[in-house]
């Protein structure tokens, strides 16, 4: 059995080149083969985002606190709210952050792919884009 302290891992700010605003990350797990697994609570101040991102084996985002928004690329904005699960296929291009005026965290699992392939980064997010009224 391995126990890892909350004391033992720090909390890191997420670098301005895939994120627009403050975000800060708590990792929880960084798996070790065979495992691929990797998990972090990303937390976003109101009216921060991803960049357009892409994860090889999709990704899975679990609602902890406040309202935060994800968009796939061609497709609505989406709310995501606490208790919401997004699934995010493989290699689909999207988008999440926080809502323009509340703080807003989630639980990001994704997994690398079988040669070792993690998270692809792309483009900010325009402000024309993030500003779009979410969907129903």
């Amino acid at each position: 059995m391995t126990v890892v302290k909350a004391s033992a891992r720090t909390t890191k700010q997420a670098p301005a080149a895939n994120f627009t605003g403050t975000v800060y990350s708590d990792e929880i797990v960084a798996g070790t083969a065979p495992s691929r697994m990797r998990a972090s609570v990303v937390s976003f101040t109101p009216g921060a985002r991803t960049a357009w991102h892409s994860h090889p084996v999709g990704q899975t985002l679990y609602g902890l606190s406040g309202v935060g928004r994800i968009q796939f690329k061609g497709q609505p904005v989406r709310a995501i709210e606490p208790g919401d699960t997004v699934l995010i296929p493989p290699a689909m291009l999207h988008w999440h952050g926080a809502a323009p005026n509340r703080l807003f965290s989630h639980l990001a699992m994704s997994e690398h792919s079988d040669t070792g392939a993690g998270t692809a980064w792309f483009d900010h997010v325009s402000d024309a884009d993030y500003a779009a009224a979410p969907a129903p």
